[in-house]
């Protein structure tokens, strides 16, 4: 099936919701509800990469619900498996976005020896030895009020606060693997950004897909392309 003619989203983000409710809606264990929507990620960043998109950013465990969900370990157990299939991707540069001491606590330490670069205090870290290629971004215990901070104290700590301004905070992002982004797309219905990407979505434009996770269909991912190709992009005006 042929991609859509028009403009391509260079960075796209992914909110992969649903797993859960698709796991108690076809009554099987959780776990099976986040590998399959681990298996459907793998599947949608082909298809960004098929597309030309540079840029995929998927929000694999927020924060909040490293500290509050119950089935924790299971998403864990799926994280990881996750890691593992995009790391087989060799043409792929794999980023773990989140904090080393988070990570770290969750006992993710496979991911936590990956996130911090000599010059990367937040966590993020391409897979070594690869060049060009799909970079998928992989946030882990993710909080993007956490990630400005991070780059608000990196700044300050090299620069001073004289160097502080908007564009500094936007370069030291996008130096992290974390550019603007173009469009975030996110399924099952849900209609709310929940902290993702707060600073790189200032213009990024929205696409929610009714669809749990684990059922969202190449064709939906045309239709968002279609959608984002056709809308006329006025970067906050």
């Amino acid at each position: 099936m042929s991609e859509p003619g028009g403009q391509v989203p260079r960075h796209v983000g992914i909110v992969p919701d649903g797993n859960r409710r698709w796991a108690r809606l076809h009554g099987v264990p959780v776990l099976e509800g986040y590998r399959r929507g681990a298996a459907k990620t793998v599947e949608v960043l082909r298809w960004c990469e098929q597309a030309g998109v540079e840029t995929a950013t998927v929000w694999a465990l927020s924060l909040d619900n490293a500290a509050k969900r119950q089935e924790l370990p299971v998403m864990l157990d799926a994280i990881t498996e996750l890691t593992h299939a995009l790391t087989a991707e060799r043409s792929w540069r794999l980023n773990v976005l989140g904090s080393p001491e988070h990570l770290d606590g969750l006992g993710l330490s496979e991911l936590s020896g990956r996130t911090r670069g000599d010059d990367d205090a937040t966590g993020a870290a391409s897979t070594a030895g690869v060049a060009g290629g799909l970079r998928v971004n992989l946030a882990v215990a993710y909080d993007g009020r956490a990630e400005i901070l991070a780059a608000v104290h990196a700044l300050l700590a090299e620069d001073g606060a004289e160097a502080l301004d908007v564009r500094a905070v936007g370069r030291r992002l996008a130096q992290w693997g974390q550019p603007d982004c173009d469009l975030i797309l996110r399924a099952s219905g849900e209609q709310r950004l929940s902290g993702f990407l707060l600073w790189q979505s200032a213009a990024a434009e929205l696409y929610f897909a009714p669809e749990l996770w684990p059922d969202f269909t190449r064709q939906r991912f045309q239709e968002a392309l279609i959608s984002y190709a056709g809308r006329d992009r006025r970067y906050g005006a």
